[in-house]
């Protein structure tokens, strides 16, 4: 106490180089707060996108659909009973259960003009279009519990109400391509013959189809997301000759970070005929992109605190040559050099612990207002509205309020060391 109450003194009488060296921890630390907070919202962000607006926490498929996906998954189908719902639903965790069918097909817009009666070809530029597209069939109710923000991204109309619609959502930027336009809600059906045409090949390889119009549009996700469609269940199950199968379940979870604990509990109820995996099992390139985030962070990081540090080591050598008789008068009245070392050391601390406190306090209150207000940051080739909210964990505080102390006070070992070794003898005999 006595080696504290000296340090805080000896900061106390150099009061304007103590102000710069905590108004720079205290830049650094808000800095670094700040940085923080702005990339865990992002990161927020992202997985929010994916998990509530797209695929859901935990999805459930055959054994083999994911090794098979780009081949014949419509082969890999199971029977979507409500034995098997009610077992997905019962499993601690799980909020809700949407069933699903991926497929591919084609989406054919009709021609623009009627054929000419002497049986010559359409111009190019007023014949119908056709287009591979990558369909996703839901069952809007239940997908509207495990993806609650994809209803919120619907543009120009609204998701169909059940799933035996006859109304499709494309992407927007696909649909401007296709020159297909949505389906004024309320409005009649166009003739059959000015409908489009959703063909697909069932798991047999003959190709079925049936007429829809587009309800809404979709934005995208990631630049690779633009042949991209929702289909109601009931409508892909007919043109796939698959009614009442589905090729997976997409579960909700609560809390999010139940995931894992949700899939092994659903492996093991299901059984070795099933395959259960988690959002970021099925999109490794989140956690690649997460954590090549947290890398840079750690570099910036570690940038800021050597400047910081760096000021603080230059700081106390400064003070050891304006003090050289003061240590010069300890060590001759019987101080040990350890103490010395103690003593800078404490005058670190107390710095450490004063300019982490109001670093950190004033950090968390602009990622808190800043978490309030919101940042509209859009992702690079994405179109899905995008706010961050920064936020900062619990974790993250106290780690910056032990590792800024504790990196004070390592910063000023070495003047400490050059202070412990000054000669009392030269140190008194110094101007």
């Amino acid at each position: 106490m006595a080696l504290l109450k000296l340090a805080v003194r000896n900061l106390r009488r150099n009061r304007r180089r103590s102000t710069i060296t905590l108004a720079a921890m205290i830049i650094g630390t808000v800095a670094m707060t700040c940085l923080r907070g702005f990339i865990n919202g992002q990161q927020r962000v992202i997985i929010d996108n994916q998990v509530e607006g797209r695929m859901g926490a935990v999805q459930v498929h055959k054994r083999g659909y994911i090794a098979n996906v780009l081949t014949s998954p419509l082969a890999l189908d199971m029977a979507d009973t409500p034995e098997l719902r009610q077992k997905l639903a019962k499993i601690p965790g799980v909020v809700a259960v949407a069933p699903r069918i991926e497929f591919g097909a084609m989406l054919s817009t009709p021609d623009k003009k009627p054929q000419p009666d002497d049986g010559s070809l359409l111009p190019p530029a007023d014949q119908g279009k056709t287009s591979f597209i990558m369909a996703t069939a839901i069952d809007p109710q239940a997908e509207a519990l495990v993806t609650p923000l994809r209803n919120s991204f619907i543009r120009g109309g609204k998701l169909f109400a059940s799933v035996d619609a006859h109304d499709i959502v494309l992407n927007d930027d696909f649909a401007r391509g296709l020159e297909v336009a949505v389906h004024p809600e309320g409005t009649p059906l166009p003739k059959v013959e000015q409908q489009l045409a959703l063909l697909a090949p069932d798991r047999d390889g003959a190709l079925n189809g049936e007429n829809v119009v587009m309800g809404a549009a979709l934005p995208s996700f990631s630049p690779g997301d633009r042949r991209i469609g929702l289909v109601p269940l009931g409508t892909a199950q007919r043109i796939l000759r698959m009614e009442g199968r589905v090729t997976e379940y997409s579960l909700a979870v609560s809390p999010f970070d139940a995931a894992p604990r949700v899939r092994d509990a659903a492996q093991a109820a299901l059984g070795p005929d099933f395959e259960v995996h988690t959002w970021s099992e099925l999109m490794p390139f989140i956690g690649t992109l997460t954590n090549t985030q947290d890398f840079i962070f750690s570099v910036i990081s570690g940038v800021f605190l050597a400047v910081v540090l760096l000021g603080i080591v230059n700081a106390m050598l400064m003070t050891v040559l304006e003090r050289v008789r003061e240590i010069g008068t300890m060590l001759a009245v019987g101080m040990r050099r350890v103490q010395i070392i103690q003593l800078f050391v404490m005058e670190g601390l107390v710095i450490g612990i004063v300019g982490g406190l109001l670093g950190i306090a004033l950090g968390y209150l602009i990622v808190t207002l800043a978490g309030h207000i919101g940042i509209p940051l859009p992702a690079p080739g994405a179109a899905v509205p995008s706010v961050v909210k920064p936020f900062i964990t619990p974790l993250y505080l106290v780690s910056a309020l032990v590792g800024v102390p504790v990196g004070a006070s390592l910063a000023c070992l070495w003047p400490a060391w050059r202070a412990s070794r000054l000669r009392p003898v030269e140190a008194l005999q110094t101007a």
